[in-house]
């Protein structure tokens, strides 16, 4: 049906894409039907198909502008569409916020960039100019005749923020795996504070986190940053209970604090391999608790109105919590985020040029507070995930609910709007996780009882217009992970909006299988020779994350030994990489951690604006963070890093120094 091929284009549902190996892959009709489904359509409803097609294409011809414009700053110029009869007619366009007042005395004298014929009347598209914008969102009104139309302009930059442009380094930790000083089981931010200073002393320029976001109280096991409660709020866990002003003589802090060491609390969650975050939660929550009763007794006005008004400028995020007590939710909150502001200003004091980085996830559990408080923006029935590569040939399912892209559009984009400025708040720059989100997303659902799936478009130059707007309001560089099959003209858009891509070393080879130079990693890139998806250095090397993945079930002995093979292949192609870049020549059997700081000076050499290392790597950790593919079969997000940071920091002092020196060349 030719109305049903139009919406499936409208809506957004894919046709085709090719795939790693290089083959073009056609969805099925049925696929793409199903794809709809999912947006609750019935397609088998002509009139309703009718309906939907009229009203995202003819209908947008008939009205004066969109809820949304985008403009270009600098020179700015509204698209404004009319009926052809219309020409001898004036235009006024009013940015009443702005002051500004533009009248246009006859349309014909613009510039036409587009027409479109319905029922025989022509409709044009004009650009109306404008004086130069402030970077941001600013309502106008748009008057033809005695046609008048609301429209909100966002004044885009062409590129994000930025900072200069030199050749940084940074760490990249899991927050929660710091070895925590006050014996609570959990990194924090108190701990970051001591490993902002000691990486501020030795030139490293910013630290990636980890996603903060908040995750399942009630269920403290759930313990993936990736698959949070809520994307838009901060996981309590990483207050640090002795920074906050309430914990200042207070003594109920006190008696709980020495109540849980005499009853072994303490001791189940100190100096443990892995996080016990039941324990840790129980804990945690009792001194919170503290602080907080100790807050609404003894707070002085200034800090009682610090509160109110973190409260009134987060009122629509905190009012997504489903908690008991409200109040309470969101003095957590305000802590959190009021440490993290502080890390954050601590690291530029510290010299740091860009100082924290945040992550963002790609999606939020369909059980959290972010999903039943937007369930009007989300699909049914659909999950996000990743086709078929080399890593998955089965393809991926992440259990996260898609958004339907139509929907995102509602209230000019206020949910990603709102989730991007969050996540911008108290940092330097944001790691958006699987950033081809932006431009099209792999979706997941069954289609006649098989598992089934295809690609489906968002609007992509509004949410590139939100991450380049909101960079320059917050002050943020923007990197985008990029890994995977990603369509050039992602990688195009975000090269020409100073979106830092994101290169894991592991995956970098040329045809022939070979590690390409480092000089293919150029310019706007985040560099790193893994991430928490691939195995630390030391445990890849002894092939120690193959072995653990036979201990608990998930591959065979046989396949393991394949597995081990490949892997000492890999390993001799890492090293013919290391002796082509610094002719320094190491053998399979040399020590592991001498492989590892060769390779990580070759590409401290690479021409890459940011060069990250993984602290797990100075620690010379050996078992994996998370292994992919699995849930409750491996202690994912819990393994704890073996020493603390300030004897990391000590052990690798010169290694460091060394990195930094080929980073200034």
């Amino acid at each position: 049906m030719e109305s049903l091929a139009q919406l499936y284009y409208l809506h957004g549902i894919g046709y085709e894409y090719t795939k790693y190996t290089g083959e073009q892959v056609f969805f099925s009709e049925q696929t793409r039907s199903q794809a709809l489904q999912c947006c609750g359509i019935d397609v088998t409803n002509e009139e309703t198909i009718a309906a939907l097609n009229f009203a995202l294409d003819a209908e947008t011809w008939m009205q004066l502008v969109p809820a949304t414009s985008l403009v270009d700053a600098t020179t700015p110029q509204l698209k404004v569409r009319i009926d052809a009869r219309l020409l001898s007619y004036s235009c006024n366009v009013t940015l009443p916020n702005l002051g500004i007042n533009t009248q246009i005395t006859q349309l014909s004298n613009l510039v036409v960039v587009g027409d479109y014929v319905f029922n025989d009347i022509t409709y044009l598209e004009l650009l109306v100019p404008l004086p130069t914008l402030t970077v941001g969102y600013h309502d106008a009104y748009v008057e033809v005749a005695e046609q008048v139309c609301a429209t909100q302009i966002w004044a885009t930059p062409r590129q994000c923020y930025q900072v200069a442009d030199v050749k940084r380094l940074g760490l990249s930790i899991q927050l929660y795996s710091l070895k925590n000083n006050a014996g609570l089981g959990i990194g924090d931010f108190t701990d970051l504070t001591a490993l902002i200073k000691q990486s501020a002393q030795c030139g490293v320029d910013y630290i990636l986190l980890n996603p903060l976001h908040l995750l399942f109280a009630q269920q403290p096991e759930r313990a993936s940053p990736y698959s949070p409660n809520s994307r838009s709020l901060l996981n309590p866990l990483y207050i640090a209970i002795m920074a906050s002003d309430d914990a200042v003589a207070n003594q109920a802090l006190t008696e709980c604090l020495a109540h849980a060491t005499t009853n072994s609390l303490m001791a189940a969650v100190k100096d443990c391999q892995y996080i016990d975050y039941t324990a840790v939660s129980q804990l945690k929550y009792q001194l919170l608790r503290c602080l907080y009763e100790h807050f609404c007794h003894f707070a002085d006005d200034t800090r009682r109105q610090q509160f109110t008004h973190f409260c009134q400028q987060h009122q629509h995020s905190l009012n997504t919590l489903e908690v008991d007590d409200l109040a309470f939710a969101s003095y957590l909150q305000w802590q959190a985020h009021s440490q993290l502001s502080a890390c954050q200003q601590l690291a530029r004091e510290q010299g740091m040029g860009i100082g924290l980085i945040n992550d963002l996830a790609v999606g939020c559990a369909q059980d959290g507070s972010e999903f039943s408080s937007q369930a009007e923006l989300f699909t049914e029935h659909a999950n996000i995930g990743a086709p078929p590569d080399p890593w998955a040939e089965q393809g991926q399912n992440w259990g996260l609910p898609a958004l339907n892209p139509l929907k995102l559009s509602t209230n000019n984009f206020a949910f990603y709007r709102s989730l991007i400025r969050t996540n911008m708040e108290g940092v330097g720059g944001l790691r958006i996780d699987h950033v081809m989100a932006i431009r099209r997303l792999w979706w997941c659902f069954e289609n006649q009882g098989q598992q089934d799936g295809c690609y489906v478009y968002y609007p992509f130059e509004y949410l590139l217009a939100i991450l380049k707007i909101e960079s320059h309001l917050n002050q943020c560089i923007v990197i985008g992970e990029d890994l995977g099959v990603v369509p050039n003209e992602v990688r195009t858009a975000l090269q020409d909006s100073a979106i830092f891509a994101n290169s894991l070393f592991y995956f970098e080879k040329d045809q022939y299988g070979e590690f390409v130079n480092s000089s293919a990693f150029a310019g706007q890139r985040l560099l790193m020779i893994a991430n928490h998806d691939v195995p630390p250095f030391c445990g890849w090397w002894h092939c120690t994350d193959l072995k653990i993945k036979v201990d608990y079930g998930l591959i065979e002995q046989a396949q393991c030994e394949r597995l081990i093979q490949a892997r000492a292949d890999e390993k001799q192609r890492l090293l013919r990489f290391i002796e082509r870049e610094s002719g320094v020549n190491l053998q399979l059997d040399s020590d592991d951690f001498r492989v590892y700081q060769s390779l990580a000076l070759c590409l401290a050499n690479a021409p890459a604006r940011l060069f990250t290392l993984q602290l797990d790597d100075l620690d010379q950790q050996v078992l994996p963070v998370n292994i992919p593919g699995t849930d409750k079969e491996y202690p994912n997000w819990r393994r704890v890093l073996s020493s603390q940071s300030g004897d990391i920091f000590t052990r690798q002092q010169s290694f460091l120094a060394n990195i930094i020196s080929a980073r200034k060349n």
